[in-house]
């Protein structure tokens, strides 16, 4: 047993991408290529959302992933 500030703490993110959003795992991928030490593995998305133009991602994230946003404002 542990207690619950040894557990990882994940937020709800969404997100806008220009392409189609099945392809959730790719662009999952490339932001963990292009910036060293975030680990998307255990991304979770809740909902994807077609558009003509892109599509729209419900997802968890760790918070590390949300302070480094924070931090780029």
């Amino acid at each position: 047993m542990v207690g619950l500030d040894a557990l990882p703490t994940y937020k709800r993110v969404v997100a806008w991408f220009s392409g189609p959003v099945e392809d959730s795992e790719r662009y999952f991928q490339c932001l963990h290529r292009l910036n060293q030490g975030l680990d998307t593995r255990h991304w979770k998305v809740y909902e994807r959302r077609e558009k003509p133009n892109g599509g729209r991602l419900v997802f968890s994230t760790d918070t590390t992933f949300v302070t480094a946003l924070e931090r780029m404002g």
